[in-house]
């Protein structure tokens, strides 16, 4: 066990591909909770409680140093890119008929404490564990931000599709839609990250995204669904790929905005040296 823990220590990139698989690979054993709200609040707090592990044999105390600063200035930067959600958000309550939830404060406060740990578990393994094993592993490559952009933003995109039904064209041209509109969040929260190590602050953006998801749903019962599953993110019905462009052409103005205002302050070299 002591060797197993070394080789964890020393390697930062195996470390790291090992927390992307025990993150990923439990999510989608154990499930995503069947609906039940507890469930899915305890599952993710013990993914989140798992990945810490992750994080520290990683890079030690290091990106929980600066959890009491620049969240303010994170979920400021980060609403740039939920314009289409919240523009969105009045059609979840008038597209189906319904009434309000009877036990609706609970599931309030329930929907709410999940997304919390929605973010802080997803933005955990894609975020900070894949940069910073690649970023320990490779900090001299001229590329490594690059690198780490491209992988941290495909691997998040494509996590959100893994077990639809691909027996279609259309279903292999929603996942990539989908993979694309997923993986420009991705980028925004890892340029935000890059600017602060500010593990809370992506953590509380990434569960305002879900937040407005969810809530919703635990309001009011004709509410489109909370949290969609691979399946009704790629296998639409007809039409449904419009949907994502109605996202992915504002998110990419918001990512662009995003990486000149606050990308290109980043001091690169800074991080390579002391990160």
């Amino acid at each position: 066990m002591r060797k197993c823990i070394d080789l964890l220590e020393q390697s930062p990139l195996i470390t790291g591909v090992a927390g992307v698989i025990v993150g990923v690979g439990g999510m989608k054993i154990l499930g995503a909770g069947d609906g039940n709200l507890l469930k899915m609040f305890a599952l993710r707090a013990v993914l989140f409680l798992a990945m810490c592990v992750f994080v520290y044999l990683i890079s030690r105390e290091k990106p929980f140093e600066n959890c009491h600063t620049s969240t303010g200035y994170v979920v400021r930067w980060e609403l740039l890119t939920m314009i289409p959600y919240v523009i969105m958000l009045p059609l979840q309550f008038t597209m189906e008929e319904g009434s309000i939830v009877p036990d609706w404060p609970i599931k309030l406060i329930l929907s709410i404490i999940l997304s919390v740990f929605i973010g802080l578990y997803e933005e955990t393994v894609f975020r900070v564990i894949i940069n910073d094993a690649i970023l320990y592993k490779f900090r001299n490559s001229k590329y490594v931000f690059a690198w780490i952009a491209v992988i941290s933003s495909l691997v998040f995109g494509v996590v959100h599709t893994i077990g639809a039904d691909y027996s279609s064209v259309s279903a292999y041209i929603s996942a990539g839609l989908k993979t694309v509109q997923t993986g420009l969040v991705g980028f925004c929260l890892l340029i935000l990250y890059w600017k602060t190590r500010n593990i809370w602050g992506i953590a509380l953006a990434h569960a305002l995204y879900d937040g407005l998801s969810i809530v919703p749903k635990s309001i009011y019962e004709g509410a489109t669904k909370g949290l969609g599953s691979a399946k009704e993110y790629v296998n639409l019905e007809s039409g449904g790929n419009m949907g994502y462009f109605i996202f992915i052409v504002p998110l990419t103005i918001a990512a662009i905005i995003l990486w000149k205002k606050v990308g290109k302050k980043i001091d690169f070299d800074e991080i390579r040296k002391t990160w």
